[in-house]
């Protein structure tokens, strides 16, 4: 995908663990990034420290100063991955701070930039509100104005808030088996219900079905660190999987 297919856009990318959805959101960072196009991940597990910090971005931790980070990573179009791994008030704090000042900049300098969520669940989730969830939430629904685009990563699809999720224009939709997570693909996905339960608990690790602009594309994604991107898994497939 090119930096004009993600940016200012809203992205889910769902599916159970390991479906292969945190490698897809990495090939999304990674090529986001080498297009010019800042991100700042909000990273619960430090799973993309190592990523962001390799391609140039910096690593922030609750220790750091969020207006100034914020504001330095706005002016000059810095990346960056909040460590949140310790999880504590302090981390919370200095997300709240770090996303509140973020938007408060965009209404001046409407720069281009993706806020990555990781288990979007935990920040964003169904039927609770919190100061967090106030930002991010504003950030998906009025970002776009303003250059921001976001992209929403879970394994629990059910329990992120539906008011984001729907607005979604790109949907990568990894294996998922519950039966409250398939009726979530269910109302996503322009198919028979019978279709999405047969197809869904069938795809492989790093198979995805691809929502965009109307149209359903079944692709793969080849893991790479630093060249991975997204890929028919073959063209005789393709003729096949994109008439889903």
């Amino acid at each position: 995908m090119s930096r004009q297919d993600i940016a200012r856009k809203c992205i889910a990318v769902l599916g159970i663990r390991g479906s292969g959805k945190s490698n897809s959101s990495k090939v999304l960072i990674e090529e986001a990034i080498k297009e010019g196009l800042p991100v700042t991940v909000i990273d619960p597990d430090a799973e993309y420290v190592e990523l962001v910090n390799s391609l140039g971005g910096d690593v922030l931790t609750s220790k750091d100063d969020p207006l100034l980070t914020s504001s330095i990573h706005h002016k000059q179009g810095k990346s960056s991955v909040i460590d949140m791994s310790d999880w504590d008030v302090e981390s919370f704090a200095f997300l709240f701070k770090y996303l509140t000042n973020l938007w408060e900049l965009s209404k001046e300098e409407r720069k281009d930039r993706i806020i990555v969520v990781e288990e979007a669940h935990e920040f964003i989730p169904q039927g609770k509100v919190s100061g967090i969830s106030d930002v991010i939430t504003r950030l998906a629904l009025r970002g776009r104005k303003r250059g921001i685009g976001i992209v929403l990563i879970s394994q629990r699809s059910a329990k992120v808030n539906k008011d984001v999720l729907t607005q979604s224009e790109i949907y990568l939709l990894h294996k998922v088996v519950h039966p409250v997570d398939l009726k979530v693909y269910r109302e996503i996905l322009p198919m028979k219900p019978k279709e999405v339960d047969v197809l869904v608990p069938s795809l492989g690790v790093g198979e995805a079905i691809l929502y965009m602009e109307g149209k359903t594309q079944k692709v793969k994604f080849r893991q790479s660190p630093h060249q991975g991107y997204v890929v028919p898994a073959s063209s005789s497939q393709v003729r096949e999987e994109t008439t889903i």
